[in-house]
Formats: C-alpha cells, sequence, structure tokens
C-alpha cells in the first residue's frame, strides 16, 4: 500500500513540476525518506529527477534558449559538484532558511504592482545557476531557485521550461556520481520499485503537458511565482 500511494504521489509531483519548474525532487524526497536514510533519498530522487527531465528534454527541445543556459550553466555545474560533495560535512538548516528568504522575496515580484516589482540584473545570472547547483547538490531543491530566477525573463512558457530542463540536466548528470560512489550498492534493491515510480512520473508529465496547453501566459508565471512563494514558506518553517 505504501508503494501504491509513493507511486500516484509520483504521478501528481511529475504533473506539478511540469508546469512550475520544480517540484518533483522536493515532493518525492519526504516520500523516499519513508523508505530510505536521507542521503540516499537524495541519490535516488536524484535518478528519477534525471530521466524524467531527460522525457521532457524531448517534448520541449525545440524552445531551449541556449543563451540563458550558457548564462546558467557554467557555475551550476561548478555548484553542484561542490554541494554534492559538500553533502556530508555541511548542516542544512540555516541553508534552508536563507534560501526561504529569498526565494519569498522573488515569488512576490510576479504579485505586486510593476512599479514596485525589483528584477535581479542578468548579469548575476551566473550567481543564480550556482546557487542551484550548489542547493541541488546538497539537499536536492535544485529547481525552485532557478525558476525564480528564470521569472526574470519575458520568455514562452515552453521557452521557461526546455531551458530549466537543460539546466537541471547538467547539475543531475555532474551531482549523480558524486552520490553514485557512496549508495551505488542500494540500487540492486530498489530498482524494480524505482522503475514503476519512474514510469508514474512519466505519466505525470504527459498529463502536465496536456495542462500546460490550456493555461494562458499570465497564469503561468502566476502559477509559477506562487509555487515559489509556498516552497519559500515550507523552507524558513521546515525544522
Amino acid at each position: 500500500m505504501e508503494h501504491v500511494f509513493a507511486y500516484l504521489v509520483a504521478f501528481l509531483a511529475a504533473a506539478l513540476a511540469l508546469l512550475s519548474g520544480f517540484g518533483l525532487g522536493t515532493i518525492l524526497t519526504p516520500v523516499f525518506l519513508a523508505f530510505y536514510e536521507a542521503k540516499v533519498a537524495v541519490f535516488l530522487v536524484a535518478i528519477v529527477h534525471l530521466l524524467n527531465n531527460l522525457l521532457k528534454f524531448t517534448l520541449f527541445r525545440k524552445h531551449i534558449d541556449f543563451e540563458i543556459v550558457k548564462r546558467f550553466g557554467i557555475l551550476a555545474i561548478v555548484g553542484a559538484f561542490l554541494g554534492a560533495f559538500s553533502q556530508i560535512y555541511i548542516g542544512n538548516e540555516i541553508l534552508r532558511k536563507l534560501i526561504g528568504i529569498l526565494l519569498i522575496f522573488l515569488g512576490l515580484q510576479e504579485w505586486i504592482p510593476s512599479q514596485f516589482q525589483f528584477r535581479f540584473p542578468k548579469s548575476i545570472d551566473p550567481i543564480g545557476g550556482f546557487l542551484s547547483g550548489a542547493v541541488g547538490g546538497l539537499i536536492g531543491n535544485q529547481g525552485v531557485i532557478r525558476s525564480a530566477f528564470l521569472l526574470n525573463y519575458d520568455i514562452s512558457k515552453e521557452t521557461f521550461i526546455a531551458t530549466g530542463v537543460v539546466i537541471a540536466c547538467v547539475i543531475d548528470i555532474v551531482r549523480i556520481p558524486v552520490y553514485w560512489v557512496s549508495y551505488a550498492s542500494v540500487l540492486h534493491h530498489a530498482w524494480p520499485s524505482l522503475l514503476i515510480l519512474i514510469s508514474f512520473t512519466f505519466l505525470g508529465t504527459l498529463f502536465g503537458n496536456m495542462l500546460l496547453k490550456r493555461v494562458s501566459f499570465s497564469h503561468f508565471r502566476k502559477f509559477v511565482a506562487g509555487t515559489i512563494i509556498l516552497m519559500g514558506v515550507y523552507f524558513l518553517l521546515a525544522s
């Protein structure tokens, strides 16, 4: 029964993640924590996350903005490696709270009147890439920071998703081998249920793609910003 619940959560999380640009790892990590220790859970969720993003890459590859990818990508790789390597040394409670404050601030920009909005200059996008990679490597929640920075751009829904997917794949490809060195042995027992769960995330992504076509551009941005604010509150309040 627990596994059936996990599969249903995976389906819904994947649909939400396609619409918001993040959320799959955030939602699945607590589910995996019911079966595995924290660091193993982050490793297994990273595998699911990468494979699901590869599916999204095939769906949206024509809409990738490679200029944005370049601004984010290089330091995202550095951040992902350092975050994954530092996982065993760094406590993440203070980090989560600082990130929570940043996310609430960024998410609110989409909801307040335009004359009061603040946008980070695009020149600091590499910092956003580094933070996204580092947080992804350390605690697995890379996507929300990336989505918050991508809201700075006046890009289509499809470009928002496609560009975020490429950056996410880069981060996952860097961090998974670092985890693999320590936790690869658990895959022998985890693969059967993991494959089923991955299948449910694929179905959820396809369902989310159907919903995306029905959502207007302005509502899409409001939805992304709203979920970013909720994640910021969660990071602040979570122990």
